[in-house]
């Protein structure tokens, strides 16, 4: 890649890379600072070393006599040149620096030069530049870029005139000596008890003749060959120095050396040639005598007299006083040249880096992104006080479009596109993932914004103009919609279809899309649809089939295409034909046996018997893992139990219980616990729809969604954010007419809508709940409105009076309106507050897309602790936390053990689930368990100690969380860990549990022999990395290396090769061998150990078998970090079966090495969720069928009596035939039950009054699922 043409730097730093350019160094690399534009810096290990360590740092002085320089900016004569000479005081380089201004304009006041390289204008003035033979030289012209300035540098630099052999031949001793023995030997009468010169001496005699040429007329004179002091120092006659003195201008006339005779009257700044050559040939000399040493300058009298240079530079650019920052560098300053990058120099200003940055941009457009990134880091570097400007002004930028280039990695991992391997993406490609990704975004900015970046990094206009929603042309039109310029007519109003029906607001834009594509094509087809909305079908393409399903990947696999196809058919029923044709392209494009059998299993219609088998449930947008956790919650029958007797276990509303109420440590408040409890009113319909619908699936409600996916503080603040983003319209309005002043009192009211309100008392707190304000409180709004002064607020026709119970006063005939009303003795109040209008369903609708978001784990949460929230407490614990039914069922306790160096410590947390990790590589599930209870090294207090965990309280229902996130912190994002885990049907939690540390089986001492054999393992397997590094045998390696210096020796015995061999000594070979064979040894016996101690570590508790726990439902996730879907796999223990619910199909598998097998595929569906139920209370815990068919019509909304039981169905009064087998476990039963004991329901008293049965367990009992004795149960299995 070629660098960019032009150089831009400020003033104080063109300054800088002046006095590090050397242009005389032997190693000076090819990059040149003072015209090369530096590549981008990624990294320090990878950015090119343009450092020389040989070059010369300079320090210039100033040569008086070739500088001129203005007295202040006001007297600056436009057009004038001022300039600066100098010369190096360490290595000769003459330096010119001059500025001329064309015209008065300058840079504004307290700005500074922003310099940009012009490299024509050098090289052409290069050429007329005069120099000595023998002489390097160098030019730069630089212009100032900076508004209507008109400053221009010249830069020149030459390389000494004294070339280093005549140096040493004024200098070196041993010369020198030599020079004064040989005209003694020759003239020793004549030169007898002359004294010796030294090289100071010397150096000072050629100095003053040569400025008495150049300054002195009268002292000018020639010079006789026959003087003495000149004899011993320049040699008889000057032979020796001849070639020097004539090259310095002398010439030898009649056995004198007559002088050069330059202009001795020559004004300032000189201008003729000869002056200014004399004038460096003495500064350099001037040089040669300051670094003479001291023993030689001792008792001369040598006056040498210096002007640096450096501040002369600063006045000359104008850079004496310009405005810094308070702000110290750091390390990282020193580790990036983000400074440099931006032309700038480390102690600027704030603003002077952000007009550097702007000025970088202007000149350089196409590296405006990693100039962003220079500044943004130069604003962290400098702190959030001190860089403060700099960070608003980087946030500006961003918002205004604006990025970083290290923003684009993480565009594109937004898109799960691999940035490093963007040569390989097509633009269709990448708007493929966007609009695949755009489908599961409910706001559509950030993906737009992700999109631009890469368009723009890609100097692509087709990917932007998809990102800003541009169409305006047919190409744009195509890739609005998705398609292609072959694709046919038919599959264009397909996709139209479907972008309209994603978003309804896009439907003028996609119509012109149409438009522009009919009359593109010249299509009648897509014409008649224009006009008509009616088109004829035609084949669809396997490109078309892929974009319908949303696949952006052609290369995924079997499964993945299915899971698409599910999900599509789901969020749009109403043209599951045309993905059913879609899918069929796909097969037999593929080949695919998998998805043909799919077609056909989904074509045939279900032959199975509706009380054998569970329902499934519709996906309504994104929401799979919503269904696999409803259809969960269901098998488990003391949860689904609860749930259908709510009014008998839902906790009082009254004000010293919800004082008192604490859930999990905290408070909880009246609002929270009515939103909780019309949580388990949506999911109690939706059970019972579960139980009794005709129907193969059911639907669950926007409305449960809702609350099963948000929180309570989530859903807060998003209602805060939709409510202001809505605009209100003047006053609002009352029974649809508009507000134009203050409002006077309300209408009288007829009798009829004087009595209480029909609605339910769960609409009536719905209402108020939607609203935001809880019924016995004010919104803070309202109360700042209202109550604010001693106005008196008018109220409403839509009181809570009016609607409120006939006990309380209303307005009726025996109470007239005329009597109610009091003359006002004051003007009239200040109108109320108009509310925002707020579509609720539209509300509804975008919480549940922000839902769908959500981490599985915290939907998972919330569904506990809302059914917490809602319910009574069965017992209240010493800390005033509510123990329960969930608690009971869901919840466990670790006790934690710190050993410290004061002693042990430890505490006790509850949790719902046990998280565990595959990070590292495949492991199975005891491995993986492990890693939550293992010892561990932590901090405490400064020191470190040893911590590690046993469960002291284990729950009947086992959850386990699978961390399958995790951070590439090369990549700087997340991705997907899809090692296998090896899970087992039953796993024994004997070996995690609390016990003494002196217990009878040992388990303590056997957890610390484990650890120690781990850590031993641990140990082994570096070792065994090291040994065999990059996939290389090292024993290997020295066996090789051993082979070819044999080969070398052998050489000498070759003829024709003998005299290259090399002569190396055999003991190298012995090493070798030795080195070989020792290695060798050591991997063998490694891999003995490693097999060892596997083999401890997997048998170390296979006797502790008393807790066994038996699997019972597997979560799966199928896709990446960014998109996926999700099913559940569900065993079934009386049938033996598993299920897989996969939306609105459950079907039974047949092949359980789908959900134990490593299918060794790329990016396999994996487990992320795991439930164990302990195995002798699993049939009463778990009950995946639950069936008892009504006919009936379909259930559109949730009517006011839906929390109560249904005509027909038992009451949970009705409780004649209730076995004591229906009652959740209590942690002792999980913890003691064997798996052969039978089960007594016996318990704690106050167990057994707080667990209820199953409403339906008669009618279950009728329909022969209940009891094995029953002979329809027993025919069945």
């Amino acid at each position: 890649m070629s660098l960019p043409a032009k150089l831009g730097k400020t003033a104080p730093l063109l300054i800088q890379h002046v006095l590090h350019h050397d242009p005389a160094s032997p190693t000076r690399p090819q990059f040149n600072i003072l015209k090369d534009v530096p590549p981008i810096f990624y990294d320090k290990s990878t950015y090119p070393d343009y450092s020389d360590s040989n070059a010369c740092v300079h320090r210039f002085i100033t040569k008086p006599q070739q500088s001129v320089l203005p007295v202040n900016d006001s007297q600056r004569v436009a057009g004038a040149r001022y300039q600066v000479s100098s010369v190096c005081q360490k290595c000769r380089l003459h330096l010119e620096l001059a500025v001329v201004f064309k015209t008065q304009l300058a840079c504004r006041p307290g700005a500074v030069h922003h310099f940009c390289y012009f490299p024509k204008e050098s090289a052409d003035r290069l050429k007329t530049v005069a120099k000595s033979p023998g002489q390097a030289l160098e030019v730069y012209i630089y212009n100032c870029t900076q508004t209507q300035c008109s400053a221009t540098v010249h830069l020149k630099l030459w390389t000494p005139l004294i070339m280093p052999e005549w140096v040493s031949l004024l200098t070196d001793e041993d010369i020198l000596k030599k020079r004064v023995d040989d005209a003694l030997a020759l003239e020793p009468e004549r030169l007898e008890g002359i004294g010796r010169p030294t090289p100071l001496v010397v150096l000072t005699h050629l100095k003053t003749y040569i400025d008495n040429a150049l300054h002195d007329e009268q002292r000018n004179r020639s010079i006789n060959i026959m003087n003495k002091k000149f004899t011993v120092c320049f040699g008889t006659g000057g032979e020796s120095c001849k070639q020097l003195f004539e090259y310095l201008g002398f010439k030898l006339v009649n056995d004198r050396w007559e002088p050069p005779r330059p202009n001795t009257k020559a004004l300032k700044p000189y201008t003729d040639p000869l002056n200014i050559f004399l004038d460096n040939i003495s500064f350099e000399l001037l040089v040669l005598i300051s670094q003479r040493p001291q023993h030689e300058t001792e008792g001369q009298g040598a006056n040498i007299a210096f002007t640096p240079s450096i501040s002369q530079f600063n006045q000359l650019l104008g850079t004496t006083d310009y405005p810094k920052t308070r702000a110290f560098p750091n390390n990282s300053q020193l580790k990036a040249p983000f400074y440099e990058h931006l032309g700038a120099v480390s102690d600027m200003s704030n603003e002077l880096i952000i007009e550097a940055y702007r000025q970088q941009n202007r000149i350089i457009p196409s590296r405006n992104s990693y100039y962003l990134r220079c500044l943004r880091s130069i604003g962290h570097w400098r702190g959030p006080v001190d860089g403060k400007t700099i960070n608003d002004f980087v946030e500006l930028e961003t918002t205004n479009g604006k990025y970083a280039d290290d923003d684009v990695p993480d565009s594109y991992s937004y898109f799960n596109l691999d940035y490093y391997r963007d040569f390989a993406l097509s633009d269709d490609s990448i708007i493929g993932s966007f609009y695949a990704r755009l489908e599961d975004t409910p706001n559509d900015m950030e993906p737009r914004k992700h999109l631009w970046r890469i368009g723009d990094y890609r100097k692509s206009e087709k990917i932007k103009a998809a990102a800003e929603e541009r169409v305006t042309t047919a190409e744009q039109a195509e890739v609005f919609l998705g398609v292609h310029a072959d694709t046919p007519d038919d599959f264009v109003i397909s996709m139209y279809t479907a972008k309209i029906s994603d978003s309804p607001d896009s439907k003028e834009v996609a119509k012109r899309a149409v438009r522009l594509i009919a009359d593109s094509r010249k299509s009648e087809a897509l014409q008649h649809f224009l006009k008509t909305g009616e088109a004829a079908s035609a084949q669809m393409d396997i490109g078309d089939a892929f974009r319908l399903l949303q696949i952006p990947d052609r290369s995924v696999d079997d499964a993945a295409i299915i899971a698409a196809y599910s999900v599509c058919c789901s969020e749009a029923p109403e043209q599951i034909d045309t993905y059913r044709q879609a899918l069929a392209v796909i097969a037999e494009e593929s080949g695919s046996a998998v998805i043909r059998s799919m077609l056909v299993d989904d074509s045939a219609p279900a032959n199975r018997a509706l009380l054998d088998w569970p329902v499934g449930l519709r996906n309504i947008g994104n929401t799979c893992y919503l269904n696999s956790l409803l259809q969960f919650y269901f098998t488990i029958q003391p949860f689904r139990n609860m749930v259908l007797d709510l009014d008998r276990y839902k906790t009082e509303l009254d004000e010293e219980v919800i004082r008192n109420k604490k859930v999990g440590s905290r408070k909880v408040s009246l609002l929270e616990i009515q939103r909780s409890q019309k949580f388990l009113v949506q999911l109690k319909a939706l059970f019972n729809d579960m139980i009794t619908s005709p129907n193969a699936f059911v639907t669950p409600t926007q409305e449960l969604a809702r609350l099963t996916l948000l929180s309570s503080s989530s859903e807060a603040a998003f209602r805060r954010k939709s409510l202001s983003t809505h605009k209100t319209s003047e006053l609002g309005e009352i029974n649809g007419m508009p507000i134009m002043g203050p409002v006077g009192p309300p209408a009288p009211i007829p009798e009829e809508k004087s009595t209480p309100s029909s609605s339910s008392p769960e609409k009536e707190e719905s209402a108020k709940e939607d609203a935001g304000v809880s019924p016995s409180t004010r919104a803070p709004n309202e109360l700042e409105s209202g109550n604010a002064s001693d106005q008196t607020v008018v109220p409403t026709v839509e009181t809570k009076e009016v609607t409120s119970s006939s006990s309380e006063t209303s307005i009726t005939p025996e109470h007239p309106v005329s009597e109610a009303i009091v003359a006002p003795n004051r003007p009239p109040p200040v109108p109320p507050r108009p509310t925002p209008r707020v579509d609720n369903e539209q509300l509804i609708r975008e919480e549940v897309e922000l839902g769908a978001q959500q981490d599985v784990t915290e939907v998972i949460n919330n569904v506990l602790f809302q059914a917490q929230c809602a319910i009574k407490p069965t017992k209240i614990d010493a800390d005033g936390n509510q123990i329960d039914l969930i608690m009971d069922l869901f919840y466990g306790q670790t006790k934690s053990y710190i050993t410290a160096m004061n002693g042990i410590r430890s505490k006790n947390e509850f949790w719902s689930d046990i998280k565990v990790d595959v990070a590292t590589g495949s492991r199975d599930i005891y491995s993986a368990i492990d890693g939550a209870f293992d010892r561990q090294k932590v901090h405490v207090d400064g020191a470190e100690a040893e911590q590690y965990g046993a469960i002291s309280k284990i729950p009947p229902v086992l959850q386990i969380q699978v961390q399958r996130v995790q951070f590439d912190q090369v990549k700087k994002s997340s991705f997907k860990s899809t090692h296998h885990l090896e899970l087992k049907e039953t796993i024994y939690m004997d070996r995690y549990m609390d016990v003494p540390e002196h217990d009878n089986m040992g388990l303590y001492k056997r957890r610390r022999e484990k650890w120690a054999w781990n850590d031993e393992l641990n140990g082994l397997k570096v070792r065994r990395e090291e040994l065999l590094s990059n996939n290389e045998s090292l024993p290997d390696l020295f066996q090789d290396a051993h082979d070819k210096v044999q080969d070398l020796m052998l050489m000498k015995d070759d003829p024709e090769m003998g005299d290259d061999a090399l002569d190396i000594d055999e003991g190298v070979l012995t090493h070798l061998s030795n080195l070989e064979v020792m290695t060798r040894k050591e991997l063998i016996r490694i891999d003995s150990r490693m097999e060892q101690l596997t083999h401890l570590i997997d048998n170390q508790f296979t006797d502790m078998k008393s807790l066994p726990y038996h699997l019972y439902a597997v979560f799966i996730h199928h896709g990446s970090v960014e998109f996926g879907h999700y099913y559940i796999y569900i065993f079934d223990f009386e049938k033996k079966i598993w299920r897989k619910y996969n939306d609105s199909e459950v079907t039974e598998v047949h092949s359980t090495a789908e959900i134990f097998s490593d299918r060794n595929v790329k990016n396999p569906p994996t487990p992320y969720f795991l439930v164990y139920l302990n195995d002798g209370l699993k049939k009463r815990l778990a009950k995946p069928v639950c069936r008892h068919v009504e006919e009936r019509p379909a259930r559109t909304t949730l009517t006011a009596d839906s929390s109560k039981s249904k005509p027909g169905r038992e009451r949970a009064g009705d409780r004649s035939d209730v076995e004591m087998t229906d009652l959740p476990p209590s942690y002792d039963e999980a913890q003691k039950s064997a798996p052969d004991e039978k089960v007594i329901s016996t318990g704690p008293a106050a167990m057994a009054k707080k667990l209820s049965p199953s409403p339906d367990r008669k009618r279950l009992k009728r329909k022969g699922a209940e009891s094995e004795e029953d002979p329809t149960v027993a025919s069945k299995n």
